[in-house]
């Protein structure tokens, strides 16, 4: 609601931000640190897990079941590949935070909604950047 100044009767918009705004972006970009933190650290832990759990490979009398079998190492390291990407992006993110460059996107520099960077800490694009990307992408 707009505050009136009494001295001149000149309507005065305040700022629905408030003096608490930059507190509380402070506040919502610890809440994303502890969030990377926390995934770094599953994912790391995870990726250990995964590499201490080798298997060697296997001579099958079967060439179905050494296909299932090479099949599967692929995707497990895909899933590994995956893992290690989003852990890079996880490492990007708490280095910029520390440079106060978190929360900008890479394409536009404008601020990333909180809201994105809720669901996705991570994130490098804000949404409108993201899909022009996906669509050049997908035209590739």
């Amino acid at each position: 609601m707009p505050n009136i100044s009494s001295s001149n009767h000149v309507r005065r918009i305040v700022s629905s931000k408030g003096p608490n705004a930059p507190m509380r972006k402070s506040q919502n970009y610890s809440d994303l640190q502890n969030e990377l933190n926390r995934l770094r650290t599953v994912l790391a832990h995870e990726t250990m897990m995964s590499q201490l759990i080798t298997i060697e490979p296997e001579l099958f009398s079967d060439p179905l079941d050494q296909a299932a079998s090479e099949h599967e190492n692929d995707i497990a390291l895909s899933v590994k590949l995956l893992a290690f990407a989003k852990l890079r992006r996880i490492e990007q993110a708490l280095t910029s935070l520390q440079g106060h460059s978190y929360g900008v996107c890479t394409r536009c520099n404008q601020e990333i909604p909180y809201a994105r960077l809720k669901v996705q800490p991570d994130s490098l694009y804000c949404v409108p950047c993201l899909t022009v990307i996906e669509q050049q992408t997908s035209r590739n």
